[in-house]
């Protein structure tokens, strides 16, 4: 049986920095830049998904 690594989301594509995921209530997830303005000064986010993993691949196809 092989692991598999988590599933980890790209730097933001426009400053490079670290990317974050964020959850908020219990089906609401979305990728952002690390310095999103209220850490920094990026705007960079990925759209509204219902789980984690679902986010995570639509920001990194983006990037």
């Amino acid at each position: 049986m092989t692991d598999t690594p988590t599933l980890q989301p790209k730097p933001c594509n426009k400053c490079g920095a670290p990317a974050q995921v964020v959850k908020t209530g219990s089906r609401r997830f979305w990728v952002q830049c690390s310095r999103y303005p209220d850490q920094g000064t990026c705007v960079t986010i990925g759209p509204q998904t219902d789980n984690r993993k679902d986010a995570i691949l639509r920001w990194n196809a983006t990037r």
